[in-house]
């Protein structure tokens, strides 16, 4: 802890505050300088004025990726002897670095300073952000990975945590300790929710400071918490490290503070005789901790069994099946939204017809007309009249065939669990332009939203427009389109989950799962899929108001495809690739005629861009916080909603909408309530 409390007075030194006629600039990004490798990064950018008052806007300059960086604003006002602090949410520097930012009055920068450099922690590391008094007493995360290859931990205060939820994605693990959280604003709280939703797992700590670190949070915890008491021993607590293997005593005798509680919701791991030590309740995808003791002091503090307590709570980080990773093919997410109807180019049929015709009349109905009329020297008048003609037509139907007016076309995947009030969404969108133009997209405050360009990595494209703004809402400000061209941005956000409900329950003998799934939206849930393990069943279109069960066989049902895949994909060895790597199959991607309706979608106009739309999503390697879940415990509903799920407004501009939206929900398996397997089952797509 002594070499980071260092590193931190070195970077205080070599970074100090931008100072200019009684202006302060400080600015941070990331979580302790740290990030998640591919999530969004919060930059909070703090200034204070001695001098008069002023009206400007913070400005956080971006990657410069071939075109012109990336700039996010804010509005500021800072009147005489004020203090304010904004938070932007920016895309993850190029190979880690720091971003310059800037207080800017009118046209004029009026104080600047740069970030410190950050540091990407691993995808599919385990990533603990730790709120506390004393922070050091919480380093030894770092050793706790829980299924995951690694861990890092990032120090941070309540008011580093942004109230945009979709900059919550980065992490894996809140600790509250010894903190007041009554300070956390309404949106903090609204965030913190989503976050959890999605697979967050929050850690509420007790001891001393415990009734005060529960009173913000307290409809989240799985307990009501009463006070504070003391007690001699706790062979329970004991009891979890002897059984982790570790033998040794508690390094301090009683009395142990602890913090006193009774069970409201979920269950409890380690409890004294009723008194609960350890509870968890699951939200959605993820889950809330409430740790009765003080993790920085006895019994906890240096006891070998406290990294088995530790270890029960890094384990419930739930990770993520190969249909619910981020978007990461850049060039297929492009092409979902690149493929507009209306908007497709004559086929080669039609271009045949038209020359056809056009020898046809330029020659031998040209000549038949004249040589009837007696005419013929007329030719070199009419011959370039007719080449006039076809020109202007040619010219006409090129100019309707890319439309009239801009188009608006969204792609989303929401992904999350069937019992959680807001999904994870990704949305890609295309503004379509027949002309060149300007527009601005506004988008909702808790939505993060950058340029996208073709390639692996869905890595942002600087030139396309003027800023990102962030004020009541998030734009994306001065959009330049030209002519027919299309604009590509990626966006994501926590979005309200649509009126789906699915239920499972697993046979008695253990070998079907009974799905019950009904559909309240308003629309056709298209296309449905039950995928279990590596396998997929088909449902078909589920109408509005419509409730479909189907019974899926466990048993009997083989592997549609081998888990373990070579790389590269070869019949004979490679020398350069040996080994095989383990790649969790997707059976959207490899089956997807199920999920597109359509065996031939590469002809298919509507499938066309949902196949593609699937493919921005293939995970194709690693191991880590990427797996296919077992039937037993969970399946997943998927289909198709027609429009987008992302609110999107064209800044008054008169635009044609399309899109859709692909619908994940993990649903959990419950034991012992499925039909039993001699009843009316059906295969799933695997195979009798």
């Amino acid at each position: 802890m002594s070499l980071y409390l260092i590193l931190l007075w070195l970077t205080a030194l070599v970074l100090p505050p931008a100072q200019t006629d009684g202006l302060t600039l400080r600015a941070r990004a990331g979580y302790d300088r740290l990030y998640k490798d591919g999530a969004a990064v919060p930059v909070v950018v703090s200034a204070r004025n001695d001098g008069p008052p002023l009206e400007g806007e913070i400005r956080v300059i971006g990657d410069d990726l071939g075109g012109e960086p990336l700039v996010y604003t804010a509005p500021i006002s800072l009147p005489t002897q004020s203090d304010k602090r904004v938070t932007l949410i920016v895309h993850p520097p190029s190979f880690g670095g720091s971003f310059a930012v800037q207080l800017v009055s009118g046209e004029t920068v009026v104080a600047e300073t740069e970030t410190g450099s950050l540091n990407v922690v691993p995808r599919d590391d385990l990533f603990y952000g730790v709120v506390s008094a004393d922070p050091g007493g919480l380093s030894f995360l770092e050793t706790v990975p829980g299924a995951r290859p690694d861990a890092a931990v990032a120090f941070l205060e309540l008011a580093d945590l942004p109230e945009v939820s979709s900059a919550w994605n980065g992490l894996d693990v809140l600790v509250l300790d010894d903190v007041d959280t009554s300070r956390l604003t309404a949106g903090q709280l609204a965030a913190l929710r989503a976050w959890i939703e999605n697979g967050g797992q929050l850690v509420v700590a007790g001891g001393a400071g415990g009734p005060r670190t529960a009173a913000g949070v307290a409809g989240l915890l799985p307990v009501e918490v009463a006070g504070v008491s003391s007690v001699e021993a706790l062979p329970a607590l004991e009891a979890v490290g002897a059984a982790a293997g570790g033998d040794a005593p508690f390094s301090s005798p009683g009395p142990y503070v602890v913090t006193e509680s009774a069970l409201a919701r979920g269950e409890l791991l380690i409890h004294q005789d009723g008194l609960p030590l350890l509870a968890h309740s699951g939200l959605g995808r993820g889950g809330v901790f409430f740790l009765a003791l003080d993790p920085k002091a006895p019994p906890l503090a240096g006891w070998e069994g406290a990294e088995a307590v530790w270890g029960l709570i890094a384990a419930a980080a739930p990770g993520r099946a190969p249909w619910g990773v981020d978007i990461q093919d850049g060039y297929a997410a492009v092409q979902s939204v690149s493929s507009i109807p209306g908007l497709r180019l004559p086929s080669i049929g039609s271009l045949l017809l038209f020359l056809f015709v056009y020898t046809l009349v330029i020659g031998p109905v040209n000549f038949l007309v004249l040589r009837r009329l007696k005419r013929r020297e007329l030719a070199w008048v009419t011959i370039p009249a007719l080449v006039l003609l076809f020109s202007a037509i040619t010219y006409f139907t090129s100019f309707r065939t890319r439309g009239g007016s801009p188009m608006l076309n969204a792609m989303s995947i929401a992904y999350g669990s069937v019992e959680a009030e807001r999904l994870r969404t990704q949305t890609v969108i295309g503004l379509y332009s027949p002309q060149r133009a300007r527009y601005d997209l506004s988008l909702p405050y808790d939505s993060v939203a950058f340029p996208l360009q073709e390639g692996f990595g869905a890595a942002p494209a600087g030139g396309s427009l003027e800023a990102i703004a962030r004020a009541g809402g998030m734009t994306l400000a001065g959009v330049r389109t030209d002519t027919s061209e299309i604009a590509t941005f990626l966006a994501d956000a926590h979005l309200p989950r649509p009126a789906i409900s699915a239920t499972a329950a697993l046979s008695a003998e253990g070998d079907a799962v009974a799905v019950e799934v009904r559909n309240d939206t308003g629309a056709t849930l298209e296309n449905a899929v039950i995928l279990y393990g590596e396998n997929q069943y088909a449902l078909g279109n589920v109408n509005a108001g419509e409730t479909r069960r189907a019974s899926v066989r466990l048993v009997g049902v083989p592997t549609a495809f081998p888990t373990v895949l070579p790389y590269p994909l070869a019949a004979t060895p490679d020398p350069l690739f040996p080994t095989p790597i383990p790649v969790p199959i997707n059976p959207l991607v490899f089956d997807p005629a199920p999920i597109l309706g359509a065996v031939d979608y590469f002809n298919d106009p509507v499938a066309y861009p949902r196949w593609q739309l699937i493919q921005a999503i293939y995970y194709a390697g690693g191991t880590g916080a990427v797996r296919v879940p077992p039937a037993t415990e969970m399946v997943t509903l998927g289909g198709w909603l027609d429009g987008s799920a992302q609110p999107l407004d064209a800044g008054g501009a008169a635009v044609t909408r399309t899109g859709a939206t692909l619908v994940l929900l993990e649903v959990l398996v419950e034991e012992g309530g499925g039909e039993e397997s001699g009843g009316a089952g059906v295969q799933g797509s695997g195979g009798e």
